[in-house]
């Protein structure tokens, strides 16, 4: 059963050896350039069941202007990209925020810092993201409301990294927590 309201995240990540190209195919479809943007993301882990095992996250986002987003993300669905269903709310106070996750015993888990340029194209979001420790990536994604899309979704995202020149073999599966907590444990002694 899903939230009567449910959107689902169609996303497919690419590790790119640059951004340059990327951006002069974004600006030769006529892609419109929506912001430049600073995000910390904050990962906590449930006190009742372990994320990792289940597949889903709970974050907590932190804009460059301030604004604070606690998103739940569920399991992850199909094969190729990134598609979870999601859940969002906008909070105006985020130290009472993360004392309330702390109170109810939920742990931080990692934190991930990116430098993002959002544009959009139809009805696309791409992401050039420069991420702290983990280097350059880019994300096409598109939201669809019906679980019945998300494959249609899925290639039409798809299509849209082969017109920006982004290979197949580039596409990276792991989420940037996945890839954070990866490069975290190899470097513990």
């Amino acid at each position: 059963m899903y939230y009567k309201h449910a959107v689902f995240e169609v996303e497919v990540k690419y590790r790119v050896p640059g951004h340059d190209v990327i951006k002069e195919k974004l600006k030769a479809l006529n892609a419109k350039f929506l912001e430049h943007t600073e995000e910390t993301d904050i990962y906590f882990n449930s006190p009742i069941r372990d994320f990792a095992k289940t597949d889903e996250a709970l974050r907590v986002r932190i804009y460059g202007d301030g604004t604070v987003v606690l998103t739940y993300k569920g399991p992850r669905i199909g094969g190729i990209g990134k598609t979870r269903e999601e859940l969002s709310v906008t909070v105006n106070d985020l130290e009472s925020l993360l004392e309330i996750l702390r109170r109810l015993d939920f742990k931080e888990v990692a934190r991930v810092i990116k430098r993002r340029d959002i544009y959009n194209y139809e009805n696309f979001t791409i992401y050039i993201d420069i991420v702290e420790g983990l280097g350059n990536f880019v994300e096409v994604e598109t939201m669809v409301n019906d679980r019945e899309l998300i494959n249609k979704a899925t290639e039409e995202v798809l299509q849209l990294g082969d017109k920006l020149g982004l290979r197949r073999d580039w596409i990276e599966r792991k989420t940037y927590l996945e890839l954070v907590l990866e490069k975290n444990s190899m470097n513990k002694p």
